[in-house]
């Protein structure tokens, strides 16, 4: 019973840290991967029915990578075929992930075109090397979901982010994203709180990207992944790097045509829309930073600034 109540205590702690952060950013990343250079930690399928292919898009809606100029796309040109089985892996360990196996936050950007609740895509995770495998939302091999823990289909603390839930359901079965996405989204999930571990994992975790299609053609694009990012967050020590709100400043707010930023060092910053699609990305030199808003659709943004001291986040309003 001790034992139980302090487990509980680290994660409770854990989740009131993590309640400050907001959103995903560069500061603690280690690897990003955007397909435009080989990356030695990603295997693609090599079996014949295999559409996995990083390269340059060139279909209607998908038309283009995230950032330039190459994604990873089932094929590049063609619509996916019908019955098929496509996957990549990506392995991930302390020789990609410093802090692992103690945190590990994910996240990317992605574009979606599928039959809807019947062909798409779906992550699963395996900690034997590949002996088996579960699919991310429903992992409980590595943290105890009782306790608190912070696993992607788990919102205790740090809550996934555009992820699928077991509402989205693939013609199999299985629980993935499917139909057309509204443009690029932007996904991110974590595994989170070391005391609540049930056993340590084997020296590598394997992602897996999978795709399945039905026996119903569709002519539609598939699935398109770019930006990979990984990174760390020591919520122990790291809460320190978060930059608090005095450092950052945001104006006029609302904004009508033209917003202020101002930080107290070079950043990169990032807005996106409340519903987590990026507008803007940039590199800010000096202090102040000011941009056009004027086409932006009225609404509520995210002001994202990642600098060397840690990430802030702010929001405003366009009028």
């Amino acid at each position: 019973m001790k034992t139980k109540i302090l487990l509980s205590v680290f994660c409770i702690c854990g989740y009131l840290c993590y309640s400050q952060i907001k959103n995903v950013g560069d500061t603690f990343l280690w690897h990003k991967i955007n397909f435009d250079t080989s990356y030695k930690y990603i295997h693609i399928d090599t079996s014949i029915q295999n559409i996995w292919q990083v390269g340059r898009p060139q279909k209607t809606y998908f038309n283009s990578s995230f950032s330039p100029s190459r994604a990873i796309v089932t094929d590049t040109v063609n619509a996916y075929p019908v019955n098929n089985y496509s996957y990549f892996d990506l392995f991930i360990g302390d020789f990609n992930m410093p802090d692992y196996p103690d945190d590990i936050f994910i996240d990317f950007w992605h574009k979606y075109d599928t039959d809807t609740l019947k062909d798409g895509g779906y992550i699963t995770v395996s900690w034997d090397k590949g002996q088996t495998w579960i699919n991310i939302i429903h992992d409980t091999a590595y943290y105890d979901y009782s306790v608190g823990a912070v696993t992607p289909g788990n919102d205790f603390g740090y809550p996934s982010f555009n992820l699928y839930t077991s509402s989205n359901i693939l013609y199999t079965g299985e629980y993935g994203f499917s139909g057309r996405s509204n443009g690029w989204v932007h996904t991110s999930f974590a595994w989170y709180m070391m005391p609540c571990k049930l056993t340590f994992p084997q020296d590598t975790m394997i992602l897996r990207f999978n795709f399945i299609s039905d026996n119903i053609n569709n002519h539609r694009e598939g699935w398109m992944i770019d930006n990979i990012r990984l990174f760390s967050i020591d919520l122990g020590g790291g809460i320190y790097n978060l930059l608090s709100g005095n450092n950052i400043s945001v104006y006029p707010n609302p904004a009508t045509n033209n917003l202020t930023i101002e930080a107290e060092q070079d950043a990169v910053i990032e807005i996106t829309n409340i519903q987590g699609q990026l507008i803007k990305t940039f590199a800010a030199t000096g202090i102040k930073t000011s941009i056009d808003v004027s086409a932006f659709p009225r609404g509520v943004y995210v002001v994202e600034m990642i600098t060397e001291s840690g990430v802030g986040v702010k929001k405003f309003v366009k009028e």
